[in-house]
């Protein structure tokens, strides 16, 4: 597990640096907020597509080689790519070759996590997601004082440098136990029907939906520009408020491990979450209360949102397809909550996605609730 954790490590100190740097940079080149967010909601739909793929690929030949052959050289080239972008298509263009480094990862993390370590599955899952919201705060923090003191190119030099170091790890996945099954592209699309599934597992797929409306186009796109159009932040003051975000989110996935998933901890989330997003858009000088309180929620969520994966997909025998098919509606939400978001934070302000966010959130909740019930009954 060791392995697996420095990869995801390394994996999100990057991802973490790009999900400030890159809207920020293009924002410092006058390229307006809609026009970002097409950007930006290129990732999760070709992600989508990919994945799949790479998930049937993986549950015929094993996990372990795609960390050094796909996941190490898709976050070294997106990070280059991104260091001589000097247009919008060339930014999406990074975008397309990041979604192969996001993709080749979470095609395979969460089988090779169940694999490591049988019987302590949702456990090592949910310790996994506290890794990597730590490294995303450390890669935030970097990036944001990498922008401020030294400049863009600087702080994807270093970017580039740590997606350089995840060949170390990944090399080392080389040898672990796999598959003797030859890759044949009929199976590989006979693995991807999503038909047999049983009705908890859509019910599942249904919630995880909620989660990314909730998350994703707040912390990729509108809360970093937000704090830079919106409240004057600099780019320091921007990339310490993600640390704390992140860090906080993770000392509380940490913190709550061993505690139920209650209906007592799905009413403290959420009117954690109503509570900071409907007061988010006006808060001023309370802003960053308002924000450190919803890390707090998001860390409370994790643990919801993998033990309901986990719960669905950890004892059939196509996980890693399982996965990447549970995940089809949340990846389709986070391509479309992030091409509109652009569009109507633009037009209509902020104020309507943060409160649908907290909306969202708490629809989540309640039905992560129910379905890890429904499972277990």
């Amino acid at each position: 597990m060791k392995r697996i954790l420095t990869i995801t490590f390394l994996n999100y100190f990057v991802s973490g640096g790009l999900t400030l740097t890159i809207p920020l940079l293009l924002l410092n080149r006058n390229v307006d907020l809609a026009e970002i967010g097409i950007v930006i909601s290129v990732l999760p739909l070709v992600f989508l597509v990919i994945r799949l793929f790479l998930a049937a690929l993986a549950d015929l030949v094993g996990w372990a080689r795609f960390y050094i052959l796909l996941n190490w050289p898709g976050s070294l080239f997106s990070t280059l790519i991104y260091f001589i972008a000097s247009s919008t298509p060339a930014f999406l263009f990074g975008k397309i070759i990041e979604a192969v480094k996001e993709s080749s990862y979470w095609a395979v993390n969460r089988t090779a996590i169940f694999s490591l370590s049988p019987k302590q599955e949702e456990k090592e899952a949910t310790r996994n997601s506290a890794v990597l919201r730590l490294s995303t705060a450390i890669g935030s923090a970097v990036s944001g004082l990498g922008i401020a003191y030294m400049g863009f190119s600087f702080t994807l030099s270093i970017l580039i440098l740590a997606s350089s170091i995840i060949g170390i790890p990944a090399a080392l996945l080389w040898h672990t136990r796999r598959q003797s099954a030859k890759p044949r592209i009929l199976r590989v699309v006979a693995l991807l029907d999503p038909r047999g599934r049983e009705r908890t597992f859509w019910f599942v797929s249904f919630t995880l939906l909620f989660y990314s409306l909730a998350t994703y186009p707040l912390v990729t796109l509108l809360l970093p520009v937000f704090m830079s159009q919106q409240l004057g932040y600099n780019y320091t003051a921007i990339g310490i408020a993600y640390m704390l975000y992140n860090v906080i989110a993770s000392s509380i996935t940490f913190s709550t491990l061993k505690r139920s998933l209650g209906v007592r901890r799905v009413v403290i989330q959420s009117a954690i979450a109503l509570f900071a997003s409907f007061l988010l858009a006006n808060s001023g000088n309370y802003f960053p209360a308002l924000f450190l309180a919803l890390a707090v929620a998001h860390g409370l969520g994790i643990g919801f949102f993998e033990s309901i994966i986990a719960k669905a997909t950890k004892n059939r025998l196509t996980v890693s397809v399982d996965i990447g098919l549970l995940h089809i509606p949340m990846y389709l939400a986070e391509f479309a909550s992030v091409l509109c978001a652009g569009f109507v934070a633009q037009f209509f302000g902020y104020m309507p996605m943060f409160v649908s966010s907290g909306i969202f959130f708490t629809t989540f909740s309640a039905l992560s609730s129910y379905a890890l019930k429904a499972r277990d009954s």
